[in-house]
């Protein structure tokens, strides 16, 4: 009588079936068992030298700002502003700056500035900043009566003019005039829309 051997091949498969709990559960068409293997560095690794890989991350961009003081920010251009026709012996009033819509770190902010010791008529200044870097005024020509000014955006700024309609004194002017003035970062420069005071 022969006697047939197992060969190493079923030996080690059946030992490997065997380790992971079973090849086949319940016999025949019953479930796969899953084997969920997780690995880990092993203390010689970590030994022989090997470095943990980080993921590479950028560091945040850093907006450049301009002094975080408006009346620091606005004293040279102030100090520099030519004073309206007729009114060359009269000076602009730093003291008084209206400093609250400057940010050193907005694409366009404002300081509003008159002359000092002026009437409610007296001509206002409106210094326009970009970052925090003075680019000019909002006009060629500084118009009379405070303008409301308010900031609808990081890099817009929105003026209300106001002037004497018809015969109108200069208590209670009812004429109206808006312009936007917009930081466009193509150009490099303050864009304008809308309309100003009318020539008188």
């Amino acid at each position: 009588m022969r006697t047939t051997r197992p060969t190493g091949l079923f030996l080690t498969a059946a030992a490997a079936c065997f380790a992971l709990a079973g090849c086949a559960g319940g016999g025949e068409g019953g479930p796969a068992a899953t084997v969920t293997r997780t690995v880990t560095p092993s203390a010689s690794a970590a030994s022989e030298g090997a470095t943990p890989v980080t993921p590479a991350t950028s560091p945040p961009a850093t907006p450049t700002c301009g002094p975080s003081d408006g009346a620091t920010a606005a004293a040279g251009p102030i100090a520099d502003l030519p004073l309206p026709a007729g009114l060359e012996s009269a000076r602009w009033d730093a003291t008084t700056a209206d400093t609250s819509l400057y940010d050193g770190c907005a694409a366009l902010s404002a300081v509003t500035v008159s002359v000092a010791e002026g009437t409610a008529s007296s001509p206002v200044a409106i210094l326009l900043f970009h970052d925090g870097t003075y680019v000019g005024t909002a006009t060629e020509e500084q118009y009379p009566f405070v303008p409301e000014v308010t900031r609808t955006s990081a890099d817009a700024i929105r003026v209300e003019y106001r002037y004497p309609q018809g015969t109108e004194g200069n208590a209670d002017p009812s004429g109206r005039a808006t312009a936007t003035y917009t930081w466009d970062d193509t150009s490099e420069r303050v864009g304008m829309s809308g309309d100003v005071p009318p020539s008188r």
